[in-house]
């Protein structure tokens, strides 16, 4: 019994190690929303998304590819699901460990009602896949699916490139 244990524990750290067991925070998008509008170096993709909505599940390659786009340099694609809270061990958990994404993904808690979305961008409806991208004062906005060369546009809009 023992050895059967010790065999399951090292098996759990090893998918740990190798990225199978993800770590995904809850953020209230109030949060979220402070810590990409304060001004940095740094360019946010924010892509909003759920585990439900396909057109969200078929652009996560699009994101992929940024990451490898922007190696070393400061961009940060954060995924934000936008998946009930109560989901998280039910869906999006299971999620991640079935699909590759490459990059930070947050649970956003969002109040009831929708005020919070025009705090995003004003034109949005509240559609999703929706993305943000933002750097210091400049910001980009598209909602519907998005392929890497309108999201390689929109972070040189950004950037001032």
């Amino acid at each position: 019994m023992r050895i059967i244990l010790l065999s399951l524990l090292a098996i759990s750290i090893s998918l740990t190690a190798m990225g199978e067991t993800r770590e995904v925070p809850d953020v209230e998008i109030s949060q979220l929303l402070k810590r990409i509008e304060t001004p940095s170096d740094t360019i946010y993709v924010v892509n909003f998304w759920a585990t439900w909505c396909l057109p969200c599940v078929k652009e996560i390659p699009e994101f992929n590819r940024i990451e490898k786009s922007y190696q070393g340099q400061p961009v940060q694609v954060i995924m934000a699901s936008l998946d009930f809270p109560n989901q998280k061990e039910s869906r999006v958990l299971p999620f991640l460990e079935n699909h590759t994404v490459t990059h930070d993904v947050i649970l956003t808690v969002t109040p009831r009602g929708g005020e919070w979305i025009s705090r995003v961008d004003n034109a949005w409806t509240g559609a999703i896949p929706a993305t943000l991208i933002i750097n210091r004062d400049r910001r980009s906005f598209y909602e519907g699916e998005i392929n890497y060369e309108r999201l390689m546009e929109m972070i040189g809009e950004v950037s001032g490139e």
